[in-house]
């Protein structure tokens, strides 16, 4: 076969391929427009362009309500309301609706887009084109003709989301600051104070101290996104600054004045802000975790979704007309606070401190009150059941078993006669707490401050009082059998006629000038403690463990030592008058080192059975 006829052959091999690539596109045409056809009528059914006719009525309202907000002085916090307070750089509600409709109809010409049967058409009349199509570039295609669409929900939430959530779409001003950090300290320490309206945005003075600069006036200043973590600005002037994510983590800001400034979404964890004014300030979504805010002046504040857990409000602060709606106020101190008319709409108040604090008016629907602590001072809206909501009443008397009280401050209050077995106190502050005839039976007060606390009669057995601060509590007849004091502290503490037989004292810290005169300790662990100048008189000390004990002028007279252990005990000055040592172990104990050291021992009856003239 000559090269012609080979050329030939191979013209017609191309031609087969050729004819056989239009097949396969005269076949994906074919099922193209059928796909086409299928998408336009969903697209006509769309439940979007049912809705648009409704959505534009809502559109025309919303700017009318706009237009009258406009006309408004005084902004005003309402959650019920889409009408939450304006920024000087947050989108007006007509701006909000107008980005909605923009995104539909960015989605309504994305859809438009889809090729038209007639493209396709053309495209299959290319010859060269159809050379190139290959069965990726065919999978392809099919996969792009697969548009999506908002689901009816989805169209809802996302409408929700944009007039609700302004502050998640809102554009901040990223503007660069007018001076640098170290031009702007420069000024300062060259004398100058007033720095009204300044451009700090962005500044990085972590650890700047501006205590000594007195008077200085930062009021209006731009001081977004700034870093001022663990510095020191308290009293400085900050009136209707903008802080907006500005960090101020561990500052200290006693005293400064932040009326009517903008903290959305700042970090204000562990800030020192005592007497600090916030008075009508933007704090939305703002962190102030664990912030000291003792006597704080938040009045008609926006705290909408601020995080201040943990936070301390005591003393007075005054947080009335705030809007505290969904905030996290879990763990928050807040006795004697004055939340009067606040919002606290669906807030978060679990664990919170409420005692003698004053809710009159206040919101207070879908708010979360579990574990919370009130007293009969604390002011509640009319007919709102606090323990319905989950809150603890703290009054004497009350039932509170297996409460969970750990790390609440119940100092100076009354709970004599109150239920609390198998309550958790840990870390809780009981300072001058009035708690007798308590009954506290394995509950858990380890690191508890019980500190001059009245104690009497209560009941603590088998309760767990290691790491806690008993120094100076009145425990007068107290049962603490087989409890648990490691490591507590018993300094001065009264213990007379207390029970606290099998108990271990082995590792309490300190038990100097306890009294525990009359008190029985049978079998009670006082291995190598020192016990000098305790009053022990009239003690049961049968069978307790003293083996080593420093009980140097300590008063044992009339105590019951019968069968005790008191091998290698000093005993020197020790008041043993008509004490019983009946069987008990005194090899090797210091009972005198010279004539002004003896113990007394007049009337004590022996270990041998004879009584010492």
């Amino acid at each position: 076969m000559n090269d012609q006829q080979l050329n030939l052959v191979s013209l017609f091999s191309r031609i087969e391929q050729l004819e056989q690539h239009l097949l396969i596109v005269r076949k994906y045409s074919t099922g193209l427009k059928r796909q086409l056809d299928c998408v336009t009528e969903q697209f006509n059914n769309r439940p979007e362009l049912q809705e648009w006719e409704l959505l534009k009525r809502e559109f025309a309202e919303l700017k009318k309500q706009h237009n009258l907000m406009l006309s408004l002085s005084d902004r005003t916090f309402n959650s019920q309301t889409l009408n939450s307070p304006h920024n000087n750089d947050t989108k007006e509600d007509a701006e909000i609706v107008k980005e909605f409709f923009a995104r539909v109809d960015r989605q309504l010409q994305q859809d438009s887009l889809t090729p038209t049967v007639e493209e396709s058409q053309e495209l299959a009349s290319n010859d060269e084109q159809i050379v190139s199509f290959h069965h990726e570039e065919i999978d392809a295609v099919e996969q792009e003709t697969k548009f999506s669409v908002f689901t009816d929900e989805e169209f809802k939430i996302e409408r929700m989301l944009l007039l609700l959530m302004r502050d998640e779409t809102e554009e901040e001003d990223y503007q660069e600051a007018d001076i640098s950090a170290e031009e702007f300290l420069t000024k300062c320490n060259e004398g100058e104070r007033d720095f009204t309206g300044i451009n700090l945005a962005g500044v990085d003075l972590n650890e700047k101290s501006f205590s000594s600069y007195g008077n200085l006036n930062l009021s209006q200043a731009n001081l977004s996104r700034a870093k001022l973590s663990k510095g020191k600005l308290s009293s400085v002037n900050l009136y209707q600054a903008n802080l907006q994510r500005a960090v101020l983590c561990e500052t200290e800001l006693n005293y400064i004045n932040l009326n009517n400034a903008n903290l959305t979404n700042a970090d204000l964890r562990k800030t020192q802000m005592y007497e600090a004014k916030l008075g009508k300030a933007n704090l939305r979504n703002a962190n102030l975790s664990l912030a000291n805010l003792q006597k704080a002046n938040l009045c008609e504040a926006n705290l909408i979704q601020a995080n201040l857990s943990g936070a301390d409000l005591t003393l007075q602060a005054n947080l009335n007309d705030a809007n505290l709606s969904h905030a996290n106020l879990s763990g928050a101190k807040l006795r004697k606070a004055q939340l009067i008319n606040a919002d606290l709409s669906n807030a978060n108040l679990s664990n919170a401190n409420l005692l003698e604090a004053n809710l009159e008016g206040a919101n207070l629907r879908g708010v979360k009150l579990q574990e919370a602590v009130y007293n009969e001072a604390t002011i509640f809206p009319k007919d709102f059941d606090p323990v319905k909501a989950g809150a603890y009443l703290i009054a004497p008397n009350s039932s509170l078993r297996n409460a969970n009280l750990a790390g609440i401050d119940l100092s100076q209050v009354n709970l004599s006669g109150a239920y609390l077995e198998g309550a958790n106190l840990n870390s809780a502050n009981l300072l001058h707490a009035n708690l007798s005839q308590i009954n506290l039976c394995r509950a858990n007060l380890n690191k508890a401050n019980l500190n001059s606390a009245k104690l009497l009669q209560a009941n603590l057995c088998h309760a767990n009082l290691s790491n806690a601060d008993l120094g100076s509590a009145n425990l007068t007849a107290v049962d603490l059998r087989a409890a648990k004091l490691i490591q507590s502290n018993l300094s001065s503490t009264n213990l007379a006629g207390a029970d606290i037989s099998q108990t271990d004292l082995k590792n309490a810290i300190n038990i100097h000038w306890a009294n525990l005169s009359g008190a029985n300790l049978t079998g009670t662990n006082l291995l190598g403690i020192s016990l000098t100048n305790i009053n022990l008189s009239g003690a049961n000390l049968s069978g307790a463990n003293l083996c080593g004990t420093q009980l140097s002028g300590a008063n044992l007279s009339g105590a019951n030592l019968t069968s005790a252990d008191l091998r290698g005990a000093r005993l020197t000055r020790a008041n043993l008058e008509k004490a019983n040592l009946k069987g008990a172990n005194i090899n090797g104990a210091i009972l005198e080192e010279n004539n002004n050291d003896k113990a007394k021992l007049t009337g004590a009856i022996m270990p041998d059975g004879t009584t010492h003239e």
